[in-house]
């Protein structure tokens, strides 16, 4: 599947708050040509089931209706996992798993990145064009200013990597 980067986003679950309904980033069930979206969250911190670490439902992205189906999206589900790691690791999962923030019982913020890359025919979350001037592009490479879907126009045009 050829995909760009979709959906840069921080996200900080400060002490106290955090608890996100059961959802999946994808907005439907997969389509005929198959899933829509990948995920990844870069731990800056560590996550822990203290600090509010995402928790996920297995096999999810298989099932064939979504978390709305769900009596209550914030309750814990029986087949939920927490995402713990340490400060450095990228989590990568399929979008279409259903997925959620916990609590942060920590006094500390519980700091991550989040990517989204979807196909190529799906517009991204936030248009990154907008955001990355030529002086910019010029310093990428050609497969770089693919993936963040930034048209060449803004830079002198590369030979694309094969």
């Amino acid at each position: 599947m050829v995909a760009h980067l979709a959906a840069p986003i921080d996200r900080a679950a400060l002490p106290g708050h955090g608890l996100q309904k059961l959802h999946d980033d994808a907005g439907q069930r997969p389509d005929e040509i198959g899933f829509r979206i990948c995920n990844s969250i870069w731990l800056l911190d560590y996550f822990t089931e203290e600090n509010g670490a995402t928790r996920v439902v297995p096999g999810s992205h298989l099932f064939s209706v979504g978390p709305e189906s769900l009596e209550d999206q914030m309750a814990m589900h029986p087949e939920q996992a927490l995402l713990t790691g340490k400060a450095g690791t990228v989590v990568v999962f399929n979008s279409h798993t259903w997925h959620g923030g916990t609590v942060n019982r920590h006094h500390l913020p519980r700091r991550a990145l989040h990517s989204a890359f979807t196909r190529r025919e799906l517009p991204q979350q936030e248009s990154l064009k907008e955001y990355v001037s030529g002086e910019s592009a010029d310093r990428l490479s050609a497969a770089a200013l693919y993936i963040v879907d930034v048209e060449t126009d803004l830079a002198v045009v590369k030979k694309p990597v094969i």
